[in-house]
């Protein structure tokens, strides 16, 4: 039990204990009372305010002695976390000096070989002028396959792989045209990569250097040393720092864009010298697969119209068929009319017989199954009638679509044949390209 708790009890008990005093009366609201006037207190009130005060001194003592304890390790775990932290830091500093030289160095090399292959490109840049001037046929070929192709009609205008292979050849052609327009402008371009590449990778290696200057004045430093002192607001974070992966990130991509544009550069000067051979053998490529797309296509759409022929006379046929079974139906209906008037007669005539003659017997209960079996029969006739009709319309209404379909892969059959046509222009550019 704390102190406090210990004399807030015993002050409970105190005021509970208290006895002695003198009273007056007095007159309220409820009634007389009675007023006490002084305040007096029990022998154990006052042991027990002794001993509060003697535990209070020893615990605070107690207290004490724990502060001075702890103070005394805090001191020491301080110094220590103090040398300790200083330590750290100068081998991190040491450290830092270590990667910022490997930064340096590699920042050297790849400079002295973006050197060199900035010399080199230089002497291919004017490899390639000419092989433009066939790319126009096939240019007009294909978007003439393209537009001839957008006329197909309903469900026959589909993006198939026919569609696909020529937007894809269109592509390959404006590629080649892009490629053999701009082979001469692209090696000046790529110089001029090259040189801001290079000036990206020196304006680094300076920042390098005056890095490395900066973090050895700082590895030097000691508590001994002259030039320390406080400096107002020395940990603030300045405007444009950056994180370790940043900063790596940045080196890593200023050698790596040298090297990759390097890549290109050697690149390029190939290309200069097989860019004829290669633009025709992918012209020439792309051509074939688009051919090969056309054929399938067209076997596709005679398969449908085939399917469509045989689908067509099986349905005539069909109506025919049951065209016939309608009739019959009908036919089958106005049968049971006069079955009908026979029972619904007997039945009629048997109620006038006279007085206990009539007699609900065997012709009675029969006559009216009768009458009742007829009249289910019609219904069932009647409900298969409309079914067959349903089916009939059905058919029809299949027929025509079959008609309209068969239509439809005619005119798309004209159109692929037109195209393949047409593309008979294309072999006789192939070898010009």
């Amino acid at each position: 039990m704390s102190a406090t708790t210990y004399a807030n009890k015993n002050a409970t008990h105190v005021s509970m204990t208290s006895t002695s005093g003198d009273y007056k009366t007095g007159n309220g609201p409820t009634g007389t009372y009675l007023m006490q006037t002084a305040t007096t207190f029990a022998p154990n009130d006052w042991h027990n305010s002794n001993s509060i005060m003697s535990t209070t001194a020893v615990r605070q003592q107690g207290g004490s002695l724990e502060i001075r304890q702890a103070a005394r390790k805090l001191r020491n775990d301080t110094d220590n976390k103090t040398e300790w932290g200083q330590k750290d830091n100068t081998t991190r500093l040491h450290d830092r000096m270590i990667d910022i030289t490997a930064w340096k160095d590699k920042l050297e090399q790849t400079i002295a070989d973006t050197d060199v292959e900035m010399a080199a490109l230089t002497s291919h840049k004017e490899r390639c002028e000419t092989a433009l001037t066939n790319m126009n046929t096939p240019f007009e070929v294909v978007h003439d396959n393209l537009a001839t192709r957008s006329i197909r009609v309903a469900i026959d205008l589909v993006d198939d792989e026919v569609n696909q292979a020529l937007n894809k050849e269109v592509e390959v052609i404006n590629g080649i045209k892009e490629k053999l327009q701009q082979k001469v402008n692209e090696a000046f371009q790529q110089l001029c990569d090259l040189q801001d590449a290079y000036n990206a990778m020196c304006d680094d290696l300076a920042d390098k250097m005056h890095c490395l200057d900066v973090d050895q004045a700082c590895h030097g430093l000691t508590n001994q040393s002259a030039n320390i002192g406080f400096h107002k607001n020395a940990t603030r974070i300045k405007e444009g720092i950056v994180m370790p992966d940043a900063w790596d990130g940045h080196s890593n991509y200023n050698t790596q864009r040298a090297i990759a544009e390097m890549r290109a550069s050697t690149s390029l000067r190939e290309a200069i010298n097989n860019m004829i051979e290669q633009t025709s053998n992918d012209l020439e490529a792309q051509r074939l697969r688009t051919e090969y797309a056309f054929r399938k296509r067209i076997h596709e759409v005679q398969m449908a119209k085939d399917e469509l022929e045989w689908q067509q006379r099986n349905t005539k046929r069909e109506i025919d068929v049951l065209s016939d079974d309608i009739r019959g139906l009908k036919q089958a209906i106005s049968d049971k009319d006069k079955p009908l008037e026979v029972a619904e007669t007997r039945s009629e005539n048997r109620t006038y017989r006279p007085r206990v003659e009539l007699c609900r017997d065997a012709p009675h209960d029969g006559i009216i199954a009768e009458r009742n079996d007829l009249m289910n029969t019609v219904a069932t006739l009647i409900d298969q009638h409309n079914i067959a009709e349903d089916a009939h319309t059905q058919l029809k209404q299949t027929l025509d679509r079959l008609n309209e379909d068969w239509s439809i892969k005619s005119n798309s059959l004209e159109l692929e044949e037109r195209c393949m046509t047409k593309r008979q222009k294309l072999l006789l550019v192939a070898h010009n390209v």
